[in-house]
């Protein structure tokens, strides 16, 4: 589990789909407590009350949530778990002790990263509110080898606190807030997308994340025309099933991060973008071709199981609607 308000590792316990806890009575607090999905106990920052609330999602290796709180917090561990946090906080502070009893301290517009181990205990200040994301370890070291191409098991020294307003943070946050709002537990086969940005977010956190004496697999090198065509065939020939992004890298012969800049020079977008596009254009060729069939069949056909994300990015890529309809001939309309 991460540290603060969140929920506890799925190692243990079954994941749940979506997590919503309110708390603003000491009854709640000590049912939080004593519910057994969370590896810290909560107590109160002071005598004026409790209030905290988070909402978000988790699966085997990854959990998004947020946090906000009126009253202010405080964490103590109960329950050993190998997991990292990074957490982005939006209002208020946040400090707790780090190893050898340092004071760390993360206030408003910061971002932190630690991992579970080094926290013993935490105080949020009142009106604090953050988005946090906790990854497993084995999923940071296999995000870490196949981004790098290196079978290292040393993970690199990530900075604690960071200035989190370059391009690249500002876009792990973005995919961060997407993942809170989806279900993130196993049980839907037909979600193609949730995984991709799954895989995504470690990548984007290891290759955007300051750290400390070097970065993970640079490379200024060019990547041939053939390697990247692999990838697309690759592509191709699996728009139907979950498929990785170190799984395209391997079939084309690249660490992650080659296969990226190789995407970027050649056409101009990431791996990810591209498969999601491919797929957007999959469902936008079935609507305008085949009667009959409802938007909602057809996206779920093609992996898209959350409408309204669906949605917004068929009217970016399309520029209108999937279900618009030509009022003259009732059909959809391709413009």
């Amino acid at each position: 589990m991460a540290e603060g308000a969140g929920p506890a590792s799925s190692v243990e316990l079954p994941p749940q789909l979506r997590l919503l806890h309110v708390v603003d009575t000491m009854d709640q607090l000590e049912g939080l407590n004593d519910g057994g999905n969370i590896a810290v106990d909560f107590l109160r920052w002071s005598r004026r009350g409790i209030h905290i609330a988070f909402e978000g999602g988790q699966s085997p290796s990854l959990s998004v949530w947020t946090t906000e709180t009126r009253t202010g917090f405080r964490t103590r561990p109960k329950r050993a778990a190998d997991l990292f946090t990074i957490r982005f906080v939006n209002s208020g502070a946040m400090s707790h002790d780090g190893p050898g009893s340092s004071d760390i301290v993360v206030g408003f517009d910061q971002a932190l990263f630690t991992s579970f181990e080094d926290m013993r205990f935490e105080w949020a200040s009142p009106g604090f509110s953050s988005i946090t994301a906790t990854v497993s370890r084995d999923v940071m070291m296999k995000g870490c080898q196949a981004l790098g191409g290196s079978d290292s098991n040393i993970l690199p020294r990530f900075a604690t606190v960071v200035d989190p307003h370059t391009p690249a943070l500002a876009a792990l946050r973005r995919t961060i807030g997407l993942l809170r709002d989806r279900p993130m537990g196993p049980t839907d086969e037909t979600d193609l997308i949730t995984p991709l940005l799954q895989e995504l977010l470690v990548y984007q956190f290891i290759s955007a994340w300051p750290t400390i004496g070097g970065s993970i697999g640079s490379s200024s090198g060019d990547v041939a025309d053939r390697p990247v065509r692999a990838a697309i065939d690759y592509i191709e020939a699996n728009l139907r099933r979950k498929i990785e992004i170190a799984e395209i890298a391997s079939a084309a012969g690249l660490s992650v991060r080659l296969l990226q800049l190789g995407f970027k020079r050649r056409l101009g977008c990431s791996p990810v973008q591209y498969l999601i596009g491919r797929r957007l254009e999959r469902v936008h060729s079935e609507l305008e071709t085949f009667e009959g069939l409802t938007v909602q069949q057809v996206a779920r056909e093609w992996g898209f199981s959350h409408m309204s994300d669906f949605n917004r990015r068929y009217r970016d890529r399309f520029g209108h609607t999937p279900g618009r309809l030509d009022r003259s001939t009732g059909r959809r309309s391709a413009a």
